[in-house]
């Protein structure tokens, strides 16, 4: 059981193999036709609106539409060169062989895009297929007897189950993220904003436009095979322009908001500092206005008119008293020439003023 599995596996490795081996060498030629291998054959691929033929291109009428296939489908249908897609591509071919056996000129039906709709379970779903039906460019078949002709074999045959007319942008496929199709038998893929092509583009535009540049501050960057345009450090996008960042904001689209952080933080650190020396102020000029009560009581009494001399002339300083003020009886004054004592008369005995040109001083009267 176990060299059955292994020999199936070895099988399929060359099939596979063999599968990518079919366009080397190109059987299609070197004019416009390209080889795109399948599982186990090729097919040859003109560009949008033409059909192989003999070994060349040609120019054809388009009938672009979409059909839905019934049954269930893996998500393998979608990758060319595996089996599913194979007998989905020879099963399409055949059916619309089948649709327009009665109608002149028909020459090919190619598969332009596979979707899965309605999951039925994780392994399988439905299909909506795109395909361009090409006819001879002599053929004088129209839109209307195409589409009878599709409609009468779904009647007939239950492969197909639905069928709509595509545009002619659906079957050439722009690409989404760079251009917009404009409409036409052979559409135009023009670049949206911001985007512009180069040499070898046709369905996609991949090089920034002329107004991606410093000077709009801008600058071109690509991300895989798309570019964007996008606004330099410290501007972001507004209304299709790079404008500067508002204040506090940096860095790319603005986002860096450090300086915001920091500013908010200066200003209430600022804030608190100034509220500091206004308190400080405040309190240093009430200290200054404020006086010791015992202070201030002593200045009023001693600048009393008491302190005025006999000679009508105000003293400098003021009388300091020494006592609360308050009569104290049992109080003696320390100074000798006040006390009542007996030895003050001694000193008036043995003692007497002298005038002198540099002031008073005491001397003996003996």
């Amino acid at each position: 059981m176990r060299c059955c599995v292994v020999l199936a596996v070895l099988l399929s490795l060359v099939l596979f193999s063999k599968a990518t081996d079919f366009c080397n060498p190109d059987p299609c030629g070197k004019k416009l036709a390209s080889c795109v291998a399948l599982y186990s054959n090729y097919t040859c691929q003109c560009q949008y609106g033409f059909y192989y033929s003999n070994g060349n291109c040609h120019a054809g009428k388009i009938f672009p539409g979409v059909i839905t296939l019934t049954g269930s489908y893996s998500s393998s249908v979608q990758t060319v060169n595996s089996l599913e897609y194979e007998e989905v591509l020879k099963n399409i071919t055949i059916w619309f062989k089948d649709a327009f056996k009665d109608l002149d000129g028909f020459a090919e039906t190619v598969i332009v895009e596979i979707q899965q709709i309605q999951k039925e379970s994780r392994a399988s779903s439905r299909l909506s297929v795109t395909v361009t039906n090409l006819f001879k460019d002599n053929s004088n078949v129209t839109n209307v007897t195409v589409t009878n002709a599709i409609y009468a074999e779904i009647n007939e045959s239950n492969y197909v189950s639905a069928y709509t007319v595509a545009t002619y942008c659906a079957a050439f496929k722009c690409d989404t993220q760079t251009t917009y199709c404009k409409e036409a038998m052979y559409p135009e893929c023009l670049c949206q904003d911001d985007f512009a092509k180069t040499e070898w583009d046709e369905r996609s535009c991949s090089d920034c436009s002329e107004s991606c540049s410093s000077e709009q501050n801008k600058y071109c960057e690509r991300v895989g095979a798309v570019p964007t345009c996008k606004c330099m450090a410290n501007f972001k996008k507004k209304n299709d322009n790079c404008v500067p960042c508002p204040v506090g904001y940096s860095g790319e689209d603005c986002k860096d908001s450090t300086e915001l952080i920091l500013i908010i933080v200066g200003t209430v650190l600022g804030a608190i500092i100034l509220s500091l020396l206004i308190a400080v102020s405040i309190v240093s000029a009430r200290n200054k206005h404020r006086q010791d009560p015992e202070q201030k009581r002593l200045i009023k009494s001693g600048y009393s008119n008491s302190n005025t001399c006999a000679d009508g002339q105000t003293r400098m300083f003021p009388r300091v008293q020494t006592t609360s003020g308050h009569v104290n009886p049992g109080y003696q004054p320390n100074n000798p020439y006040e006390m009542r004592s007996t030895n003050r008369g001694q000193y008036d005995d043995l003692y007497e003023i002298s005038r002198e040109h540099e002031g008073f001083r005491m001397q003996s009267k003996y």
